[in-house]
């Protein structure tokens, strides 16, 4: 009788975990969905035209003189486009008229007038948009006023052209070359339209999974996650020992104790923003909000994995003596200085909301980030404590590498300074992700776009899954080395 209830207690106490876990991903959707606004629908447009450099002016735009540039438009919704004027180092006089014309369609978009004699030299005269669907038409822009010749302004020209199929003219007749002009837009992303159609197919898929669970739990069959969430129940009092031994023991003796989570970062920072903000802070608004951003998440990667890679080393006595799951060791490390980061987010938002950065909803979608970072840092910590246990020399070259890795990651240093063509390696640089993901939601106010979450989740799964395979072949192994 006792077995039978027991029994039945446990299959009601894992349906009720499973909704819980159905539960809790229907409100992280609708967070997430709240959270994202509009970039979960538009991104920045990479089809933007930029106008290349002026040789000359056109003639002056005299009455009965007009000049019209035709384009290609790549984008979903044209936002702006500017065209920059000479007025010839002169007061010129009488108005002048800028049109976006939508060739493929015969209907004019928008058009701008100004007064010449308030023009400057070199100023942009931009054409606002309603942001109209474009993409694929052919627009042209079109440029003419009412001045007398002598007293008007003038249009930059370029001999080259910077779009093929584009053309130019002077009153009707086809011009080689292109007018100056800058194009400004955003393009549609197609996870954002569809996004509630996706969350349910993701919703289908875990209530699928709940299912097989359920039924390989029933029929007694092996199951990774099933052997998994046993053994995290059967060890959380451990981890948790762990865990807290771990943390005390850093700061054992000393006067400030578990402050200093608080006080290194905001050191490390001064000391960083007196030698470099000279350098950069002219490149990059609210320079410390950004150096301490970087210095918070990459001092969690580089303490985690060099207080993890001693985790099996460091515990043979327990390890000879007593069976627990290793994998234990170097999960419970990581898992010690996250507490650290999370006292180290402390000093950052303070200096965040002090510098006149706004809060915003985008800050509930940190967790994701960390979330993403706290697995990457698991998985690089179960390669490097196996890899320590049979070739000690892994501590000097790791040391090495993450020097290299500092220097890699634009931590105090904007990306804007590397040169055109290493700025494509810094897309293989983890970090870079994990940092510029924060960045965009702490800085910038905004969600990343879509496919930025698929690279952190995507990166943090391969390494943990990495990790996982790494950790799991050798391990059987460790009693042999140590």
């Amino acid at each position: 009788m006792k077995t039978s209830r027991k029994k039945h207690n446990y299959q009601l106490n894992f349906i009720q975990g499973c909704c819980l876990i159905m539960l809790v991903y229907l409100l992280i959707a609708g967070i997430f969905y709240f959270a994202a606004g509009e970039q979960l629908y538009w991104r920045e447009s990479g089809a933007e035209l930029v106008s290349v450099e002026g040789d000359y002016a056109t003639p002056e735009l005299a009455d009965g003189f007009m000049v019209k540039q035709e384009f290609f438009c790549g984008m979903d919704r044209l936002q702006q486009v500017a065209v920059p004027v000479t007025t010839f180092a002169r007061k010129n006089s009488g108005a002048v008229t800028v049109q976006i014309y939508d060739e493929t369609v015969g209907a004019e978009l928008a058009s701008g007038v100004w007064d010449m004699q308030s023009i400057t030299e070199g100023q942009l005269l931009e054409c606002n948009l309603d942001e109209t669907s474009v993409w694929h038409h052919t627009l042209s822009i079109r440029m003419f006023s009412d001045g007398e010749t002598g007293a008007a302004i003038a249009p930059w020209f370029a001999s080259t052209v910077n779009q093929e199929d584009a053309q130019f003219y002077y009153n009707g007749e086809p011009v080689d070359g292109t007018l100056c002009f800058f194009t400004y837009g955003k393009d549609m992303i197609w996870t954002g339209f569809h996004y509630f159609q996706i969350a349910a197919v993701v919703f289908l898929c875990l209530m699928g999974g709940c299912m097989v669970l359920y039924y390989k739990r029933k029929k007694k069959k092996k199951s990774f996650l099933l052997n998994l969430a046993r053994l995290l129940r059967r060890y959380k009092f451990l981890i948790k020992q762990l865990v807290s031994r771990d943390f005390k023991i850093k700061y054992k003796r000393s006067m400030l104790g578990a402050l200093w989570s608080f006080v290194n970062p905001l050191l490390i920072m001064c000391v960083q923003y007196v030698v470099f903000s000279t350098i950069f802070k002219a490149d990059i608004e609210n320079y410390q909000v950004y150096l301490l951003s970087g210095i918070v998440l990459f001092n969690f990667f580089s303490e985690s994995s060099n207080v993890a890679m001693y985790a099996i080393s460091g515990n043979a006595n327990l390890i000879t003596k007593v069976y627990v799951p290793k994998y234990i060791y170097p999960v419970s490390k990581v898992l010690s200085t996250s507490v650290n980061l999370l006292i180290s987010l402390l000093p950052l938002v303070i200096i965040t909301i002090s510098s006149g950065v706004s809060v915003t909803k985008a800050w509930l979608l940190i967790p994701y980030d960390l979330f993403c970072l706290l697995l990457f840092c698991i998985g690089i910590a179960l390669i490097l404590s196996s890899a320590l246990v049979f070739f000690r020399d892994i501590q000097f070259i790791w040391s090495v590498l993450l020097m290299v890795l500092t220097y890699a990651t634009p931590v105090f240093y904007p990306e804007t300074i590397l040169p055109e063509g290493f700025r494509g390696t810094l897309m293989f640089n983890p970090m870079y992700h994990f940092i510029r993901f924060f960045r965009t939601l702490v800085m910038d106010g905004v969600s990343p776009e879509p496919r930025e979450y698929i690279q952190c989740a995507a990166i943090s799964v391969a390494v943990l899954a990495a990790g996982l395979f790494v950790f799991k072949r050798t391990q059987d192994k460790f009693i042999f080395y140590l």
